[in-house]
Order: structure tokens, then sequence, then C-alpha cells
């Protein structure tokens, strides 16, 4: 999900927060140091990373689908000789995808460097990146990431160490291999000034590395070897950040390896996405209400294949049922795709993220609702407090852009910040996706998302790209 202009700002002080490192005059503790990791890298340097894996490895995730998706990345250093020896096949895990637009800037520009998917049911995004060990480094760095500096060094530098603070690190083995290397859990924690603690979770293995530099005064070029880690940044869509189970089932798809973990997932899922009987497109024509809704979300199913819903505002759609598999096109680009079962007067609609909504078939099949902006606050205060307390205007002026969010019991909304060329605004629409994370659709095309914490009159919100901003109520 990309979200409006804050987001993107918060992301890039994120990312400047982890090239630095810990300090405001504390000592940095580092729980796990390199040093008494369990982590070893493998003693022959010259074994290709793309070589058979270990008798306890397997060559790819086990998967009902024969084309798995996959693509080649390279974590290796510059351009060099060593390219095919650190080239290796990364998976695309069931249910993920791979972000097709950073592929293909990737490809145009040689051979993939970074690779970053995104799992919407499961709630999680990862993103692969490689850690040089300062000695890979012609000069010294000016960009040397808090997790390389406590891995590889086991302190920070002072200049990184003034802007954060209550530094921190602990490195788990996960028990399994990949290309003769041990994986990995590495778990970073730091207070970045000014925008609180954060946990960075990279999970990958620690490599030799083959490098170049030039010898100073000579010029001459000397060939070296060093540490490095490759992996992938994992993020949680929630407040909590992925737990160990779920992060080694993971990077044991996208490694293609058997990391001895079940899906952690697959429980959920396959409890939510129980077989549905098929239903002909006649037993949904009528008038559906769920009355425990925030608006009483309304489904009007039409015998000629067209529709409405009425959530709020009005949506005309076309829908078409296949087996269990409902399909609403409320424009060409605005599909939506939903599990359907059908008992007598009662509808049971399974959205991708596995969550279901129940509506009541309605007698009178012509009436529509319509509630003044009060009693939509109330009935959305019965069935979920934050729907009727997110109501109003909030604005968070800590990062200085002003970025205001008002929500209205309607559905609607608008948006503002202010930027280089002045004051940007934009409306949208929104709707709670549960009862703490809320959906929003600007008129602009963009599409985001928050959770979000009521407290009297301030509201906490956290997603991918921010985490612990606080708007108040104004």
């Amino acid at each position: 999900m990309s979200l409006k202009k804050i987001w993107a700002g918060i992301l890039a002080l994120a990312t400047a927060a982890s090239m630095s490192a810990c300090g405001n005059d504390k000592t940095a503790e580092n729980t796990d140091s390199s040093a008494e990791s369990t982590t070893q890298a493998s003693e022959n340097t010259t074994t290709s990373v793309t070589t058979e894996k270990d008798t306890e490895e397997t060559t790819a995730p086990e998967t009902d689908d024969s084309s798995v998706a996959s693509v080649m990345v390279y974590y290796g250093w510059g351009s060099s000789e060593d390219e095919e020896k650190y080239t290796s096949e990364i998976y695309c895990p069931k249910g993920a995808e791979f972000d097709e637009n950073t592929l293909q800037n990737q490809e145009e520009n040689g051979s993939v460097m970074m690779v970053q998917l995104s799992d919407e049911v499961n709630g999680y995004s990862a993103t692969s990146c490689t850690h040089w060990h300062r000695d890979a480094y012609n000069n010294e760095p000016t960009n040397y990431p808090i997790i390389a500096q406590l891995y590889f060094d086991g302190e920070l530098d002072a200049e990184t160490a003034a802007e954060n603070s209550n530094c921190s690190q602990k490195v788990t083995p996960l028990g399994f291999k990949w290309n003769g290397y041990d994986v990995v859990m590495i778990e970073t924690t730091y207070t970045f000034k000014d925008y609180g603690e954060k946990t960075d979770l990279f999970v990958g293995v620690e490599y030799d590395l083959d490098y170049w530099k030039n010898e100073e005064g000579t010029g001459e070029v000397q060939y070296l070897t060093t540490k490095a880690l490759f992996g992938f940044e994992m993020y949680s869509y929630g407040l909590d950040n992925l737990t160990q189970e779920q992060c080694a089932w993971i990077i044991g798809e996208l490694f293609g390896v058997d990391s001895g973990v079940a899906n952690p997932f697959a429980d959920e899922s396959e409890e939510t996405a129980e077989a549905a009987l098929n239903v002909a497109e006649s037993e949904l024509v009528g008038k559906w209400v769920d009355t425990e809704s925030d608006w009483e979300d309304t489904y009007i199913f039409n015998a000629d294949g067209s529709g409405v819903l009425i959530s709020g505002p009005e949506y005309e759609f076309t829908y078409k049922v296949d087996g269990n598999t409902l399909s609403l096109v409320y424009d060409v680009d605005d599909t939506e795709s939903y599990t359907v079962k059908v008992n007598g007067d009662t509808l049971v609609l399974i959205d991708k993220y596995q969550s279901e909504q129940s509506f009541k078939k309605s007698a009178d099949e012509t009436e529509e609702p319509a509630e003044s902006e009060t009693e939509a606050s109330t009935n959305a205060e019965s069935s979920n407090p934050n729907a009727a307390a997110v109501i109003g205007t909030w604005k968070e002026s800590e990062t200085g852009i002003d970025e205001t969010f008002t929500f209205k019991a309607d559905g609607t909304g608008s948006y503002s910040c202010l930027t280089e060329d002045g004051t940007y605004k934009c409306d949208f629409t929104y709707e709670f996706l549960r009862s703490d994370y809320i959906d929003i659709y600007f008129d602009d095309g963009d599409v985001g998302g928050f959770q979000i914490v009521i407290d009297d009159d301030k509201m906490t919100v956290r997603n991918e790209y921010a985490w612990d901003l606080v708007y108040t109520r104004q």
C-alpha cells in the first residue's frame, strides 16, 4: 500500500536513522555481538554460492504451483569477476508478490541487486539487502548502518551515536543453512531521536566477501576478503514485529530451503477459507443488509447482473459468480473478489484478507437505508468504538508539514499537507478493514492505510512506513 506524502518522508528519515548509530552520551549495548553469535561463515571462501546445497537443504520450496516466481539476485561487491559467485535464485513465498516496478528498474540497470515483496493477506513485506563489513569500503563509510556496526564491530561510531540511544542487538540462529551458511535472525533495537524506539528485523546469512581496494600512496589494487551479511529486512504491517517462527518460514521460502518450520500463516487462512458450496447468481438476487456494520452495509444484487453497494456512499457494480467466487466490477481497474456462501436468508462474504462479513436478506428490496451523521455515528460506536472516535479533524505537527486528516461519519474525508509548492489537498473515502485498521482511497488514485490507537484527543498511527506517529484532534 502506498500512502500520501508524509509516509515517504518518514521512510526517508527511518532510513537515515538506520544509517547512523546510537548515543546521546550513553554507551551502546550489544546483547549478542557477532563475536558471541554461533553464526559461522563457511571456511571455504572459494566455494560458489550457486553450488549444490548441503544434504539437509532442499533445492526449492515445496509448492503446488510448478511455476513459482523467482529471480536471480546479485549480492556481491561492485562490478567484479565474481558476479556468478554472488548470484543466487530467490523464490517468492506462496501468497506473496514481487514488486514488479523494483525488478524492472533493477533489470534495466543490469543486475538485480535488490528485490522487494509483500504479502497483504498475511501482513508482511521483505526487502533484500546486503551489509558489508567496514573493510569493504575504500574510504571511511558515511552511511554505515547500525546493524553492521553492532554486528561486525560490537560498538557504534561517534558520528552516528549522536543521533541515537539505547541500542542493542540480538542474534538468533534459526537452525538451518543456505548454501553452507547458517541462517540467523538479527533484531536491532535503537531510539532515533525525535522518532522513538524502533526495531529492525534482518534475517539472512553471514558470508565471505571478496573485494578490492586501492592501497594508499601507491594506488595499487589489493584483492582482499572480509565478512558481509546478505538476507532480507522484514516488516510487519501491524504494531507487533514478526515472530521467529514466521521469519524462519518466510526466509526458508525465499532461499528455497527447508526451514523445518510449518507455514505459521496456514492455520489462520485455512480455517477461514473453508470450502463453500457453489452459488448460483439467482441466489444472490435481492437486498442484503449487515446491521452490525458501521453504516449498515447493504448489497443489492439485480437479476440482470448489476448491483449497488451502499456503505455511506453508493457504489454501482456488475457482478458474476463462478463456483463460490463472487467478482464485483466497479470500474475498469477496480475489481473485488470474495468467497461467497448463501444459506437461506444469510449471505457470507470472505475477502482476500480472510475477513468474514455476514448479511441478512431484507424483505424490502427497494428501500435504501438513509441515516443522518448522528445516527451513523451511533451505529458505528455500537459496533466499533474507533469508527465513531475517529470522526473529526486530526493534525500531526512534529514533522513540520502539518499533515491533516478529516474523517466524516459518511465514510468520506479530506487530507492536506504542506509541500514546497504550497498546501496539497485531496478528498478521500475510507473504511475500517478491521476495528483498528483504516483503509483510505484518495481521489487522486493513491491508496493507503494504517493501524490506529485513539486515546482521548490523541491518535497514534502505524504502518509499514511510519510508526507511533501522533495526531491531535483539532
